[in-house]
């Protein structure tokens, strides 16, 4: 749903409404496949920082965590900014002031190129890490992934671990997020009556698959659950069944917000303290792949 709210392709980057204390910059990468991808970079502004960039990028520096967000289904980056800001100026009084977000667009998003789909998202998530790793190579790396972005997060996880030499790939974190496309359908569709449940198990209709159980049986990186108890589009049990089943993560957290919906778990108490504490003590302790 990239179109959705109205306006969401053509939203431009207004840095008068940001909060003084942030820097956020727009970004671009580019695809194997010629897609540009336009994307955000957010992190707290250092006292001594200048507005160009000389060898450390955006004020990053060698060590800081670098936090990747993979967005939900609708919208954009740019109507996250929220969660961004209350996130580091949370990380700012919690000793990770040098915490940066970056939040690339998927293709047909904001202001990139392209067509989406299940493929397309997977060649961007590769895209996206190689960038990040380029410019930012001795960083600690986490990804995050909301509702749809963490089936692009436990992709991405996957593919990077079996390189991840060097231990770049520190976490990843997980907010309501579902178990299958599949399983999404019928959620929606639950009436028997309707054909959806029965079309689904033909190949050929179903092009977008999202099987995020089969992939999290394979990571081998910690990984923290943000789950919304009152989720009112991917049932909670989703998520609980990719806890249980991420059975070779060194390290899993199950952190529930009892009040929260879809979307709002941001404004939860607890929230940006659970994912600082998260990157805090993986950073740490360095835990095996």
């Amino acid at each position: 749903m990239p179109y959705f709210p109205p306006g969401s392709r053509s939203e431009l980057l207004d840095a008068s409404v940001i909060d003084k204390r942030i820097i956020c910059k727009q970004i671009e990468i580019q695809t194997k496949d010629h897609c540009k991808l336009s994307g955000i970079i957010v992190r707290n502004k250092p006292s001594n920082y200048i507005d160009h960039e000389n060898t450390s990028p955006y004020g990053v520096q060698d060590g800081d965590p670098i936090l990747i967000y993979f967005q939900g289904n609708a919208g954009n980056v740019i109507v996250r900014l929220p969660i961004f800001i209350l996130t580091l100026l949370s990380a700012r009084n919690s000793q990770l002031s040098n915490l940066t977000i970056i939040a690339p667009s998927y293709r047909g998003y904001w202001q990139s190129t392209g067509r989406p789909s299940e493929q397309g998202l997977q060649l961007d998530a590769i895209a996206i890490y190689e960038y990040i790793h380029q410019k930012f190579p001795t960083n600690p790396l986490y990804l995050y992934g909301h509702s749809l972005g963490g089936g692009v997060a436990i992709y991405l996880a996957k593919q990077v671990q079996d390189y991840n030499n060097n231990h770049q790939l520190r976490g990843i974190i997980l907010e309501n997020t579902f178990t299958s496309i599949k399983d999404m359908i019928v959620t929606i569709y639950p009436q028997k009556w309707l054909p959806y449940r029965y079309l689904i198990n033909l190949p050929f209709l179903l092009r977008n698959k999202w099987d995020n159980v089969a992939t999290i049986r394979e990571i081998k990186v910690p990984t923290l659950f943000l789950s919304s108890r009152n989720d009112e589009i991917v049932p909670q049990k989703q998520m609980r069944q990719l806890y249980f089943v991420a059975e070779k993560a060194p390290k899993k957290i199950w952190k529930e917000f009892r009040n929260a919906l879809h979307q709002d778990t941001f404004l939860q108490n607890g929230y940006s303290e659970a994912i600082i504490e998260f990157i805090r003590d993986t950073m740490k302790k360095k835990l095996s792949q």
